[in-house]
């Protein structure tokens, strides 16, 4: 990893390094989320609709999301105003992640992160202490073991430079399946699973035992349909490989977590959120 992947930017305080034209300001925030982890917060108990479901927020609540949709920017940066931060491949319109910034949050980020294509890091003012979010797109299955590898190698890498008080959060496109089966990894996944694990899918496993996270999918009883995170076209197949992994220590602090089935942007993946008891500091 070169030493330009280690440099961390403060937001609003660096020159944008984008291919494309920005979008308006509406499509910003709807077409350039791929993969995008967002983040919100709420001073007074209410109810967001999302298509025809709601979302209760509380206060002191950060809602923490990830969703998996079409990439249309190149290389790094943010919009003006803070409200997204991306990183993408410097050429191509492929892969790419990137973090969309609610009013409330996108105002007490420490800094962020654009490690690569795959992974980039953001830190936040939050109490009791601050909070890391890693956001990543994992490769595919038809990708080799040794590619794999890297992958988690990237992911692991963020952890050391990570402040240890800090809390950490891991969200994205894992394209893994840890199934219904929890013996043995009772540590790391609770009791509300979901379909048949994989080879990645242990890698997975493996890889939040060694770290000390849990999937916070894993921990609320849901209805079926506000599990999966992914569909083939035909509907047929079903997965829930769009995950949001906290430490262990702080997953009592999550309150609830859950897919959004009627959140439509013509993407096979649907939106994932995640309540999480903290508190923002300015």
């Amino acid at each position: 990893m070169n030493d330009q992947n280690l440099k961390s930017y403060r937001l609003r305080r660096h020159p944008r390094e984008e291919g494309p034209s920005p979008l308006s300001s509406k499509q910003e925030i709807i077409e350039k989320l791929d993969t995008g982890n967002t983040g919100t917060t709420a001073t007074v108990t209410s109810k967001v609709k999302i298509g025809k479901q709601r979302w209760k927020i509380m206060k002191d609540t950060l809602t923490v999301g990830t969703w998996n949709v079409q990439t249309l920017w190149t290389g790094k940066g943010e919009i003006s105003g803070g409200d997204f931060i991306w990183s993408g491949e410097d050429i191509t319109h492929s892969r790419g992640v990137g973090m969309l910034l609610f009013a409330r949050v996108k105002h007490i980020p420490i800094g962020y992160n654009p490690i690569s294509s795959r992974v980039i890091t953001a830190r936040f003012h939050t109490t009791p202490f601050k909070l890391t979010v890693i956001h990543e797109y994992a490769l595919t299955s038809a990708s080799s073991a040794d590619e794999i590898e890297i992958f988690y190698d990237s992911i692991e890498h963020a952890l050391t430079q990570t402040p240890k008080k800090d809390i950490v959060i891991v969200t994205g496109d894992w394209n893994a399946k840890v199934g219904s089966d929890n013996t043995n990894w009772e540590l790391v996944m609770c009791k509300c699973r979901y379909g048949n694990r994989n080879e990645r899918g242990d890698r997975l496993l493996e890889f939040a035992t060694l770290h000390n996270l849990n999937i916070c999918n894993t921990r609320f009883q849901q209805k079926a349909n506000r599990k999966w995170t992914w569909a083939s076209p035909d509907g047929v197949h079903k997965s829930m490989i769009d995950l949001v992994l906290i430490q262990r220590r702080w997953k009592s602090s999550a309150t609830n977590c859950r897919t959004f089935q009627s959140a439509d942007i013509s993407s096979d993946h649907s939106l994932v959120l995640c309540n999480i008891k903290l508190r923002l500091r300015r």
